[in-house]
C-alpha cells in the first residue's frame, strides 16, 4: 500500500475520538467480560474482521464518515471483535479506513452500543 499521511486536525480528530469511544467502552464493559489488557491479544484478527465482517454500519460523526465493523468469532470461547474507524479519501480519491479503537467483548449489549448507524453490510444469520 501506498503511504498516507494524514492532516494535523484529522490526527487531532480521531485522537478526540478515540478519548470519546474509549469513554463509552470503560463506562459500559461489564466485569465479566474481557479485560482491556488483553484486547491486543486479537489484533491478529482485525483484518479478517475487517474484511469480513458479519455487519457494518456507518454514521456520520463531525461530518467524517464512521464505519463499525463486527465479528464474531466462536474458537474456544464466543465472542464479538467492534473495529470502528474514519473512513477518508486519499489523493485519487480512493477510501481509506484508519481505525480508531477496537476491542472485543462477550457482550451483546456492549456491541449493540457500537452499532448504531445506517447499515453498510447486513447482519449475517
Amino acid at each position: 500500500m501506498d503511504e498516507f499521511y494524514l492532516p494535523d486536525d484529522i490526527v487531532e480528530w480521531i485522537s478526540l475520538k478515540k478519548s470519546e469511544y474509549l469513554s463509552r467502552l470503560i463506562q459500559n464493559v461489564g466485569p465479566n467480560d474481557f479485560p482491556f489488557e488483553d484486547y491486543h491479544r486479537y489484533d491478529d484478527l482485525i483484518p479478517s474482521t475487517i474484511s469480513a465482517p458479519d455487519w457494518s454500519v456507518e454514521i456520520m460523526d463531525d461530518d467524517q464518515k464512521v464505519k463499525t465493523y463486527c465479528r464474531h468469532y466462536s474458537d474456544e470461547q464466543a465472542f464479538h471483535q467492534i473495529i470502528l474507524g474514519v473512513i477518508l479519501s486519499d489523493q485519487e480519491e480512493k477510501d481509506i479506513f484508519v481505525p480508531i479503537i477496537s476491542f472485543v467483548t462477550r457482550d451483546d449489549a456492549l456491541v449493540k452500543l457500537f452499532s448504531t448507524g445506517k447499515v453498510s453490510r447486513p447482519i449475517l444469520n
